[in-house]
């Protein structure tokens, strides 16, 4: 059960940092459009731009013991493991699904322009 999804922010072609979702499925563009614009301020500061993303994505998770789950991985080759992951390349500003690739900020003006 659960719907599941893994945002992986990719600050090295061998290196990312994965966040798991146990049920971020459903609204995983829109939240990822909102955790990217609040961590812009730190655009070109990998290390920041991260953590401000991951979190504004487990903001009222926290503390919780389930929910999300944060680990390191090789882009390349975990991508084929995940729940319907998603690829926020840092160093070329592109996120990736599948074979859809957009600019960060083409992501973000889209989908938070999108009216729930």
């Amino acid at each position: 059960m659960g719907a599941r999804c893994t945002f992986i922010f990719k600050q090295k072609e061998d290196l990312a940092v994965a966040l798991y979702s146990h049920w971020g499925e459903d609204s995983m563009h829109r939240d990822l459009a909102m955790a990217l614009q609040h961590a812009a301020v730190r655009k070109g500061d990998l290390e920041y731009y991260t953590r401000m993303a991951i979190s504004y994505l487990i903001q009222d998770s926290v503390l919780e013991e389930t929910g999300f789950g944060i680990y390191a991985c090789d882009p390349k080759t975990h991508m084929h493991y995940c729940d319907h992951p998603i690829l926020i390349d840092l160093n070329h500003n592109t996120i990736s699904e599948g074979s859809d690739v957009h600019t960060i900020d083409s992501f973000i003006e889209y989908h938070l322009s999108i009216k729930v």
